[in-house]
């Protein structure tokens, strides 16, 4: 079953926004403090890809050489 829910991003730092999804939905993934995500940025399709499972996790290194190289201009977030 697909959920949906609308979230504000807050400013995390100076070079970071956050985003928190429901508590509920990660108890239900089995995810607690302490455990790494992997995340996958999408740019032509705009969209993050959020991964908690043990696969995603030893795939790590695998996303690290695909990933994009291209020098990001990292920029303090304007506050608002």
């Amino acid at each position: 079953m697909r959920k949906s829910s609308k979230r504000k991003l807050f400013l995390f730092g100076r070079y970071s926004l956050a985003l928190l999804p429901p508590k509920k939905w990660l108890s239900d993934l089995g995810v607690k403090a302490g455990d790494e995500a992997v995340v996958e940025f999408d740019k032509a399709k705009k969209r993050l890809i959020v991964s908690f499972s043990t696969e995603a996790l030893e795939g790590k290194d695998k996303l690290n050489e695909k990933a994009d190289t291209s020098s990001d201009d990292w920029q303090p977030i304007p506050r608002m």
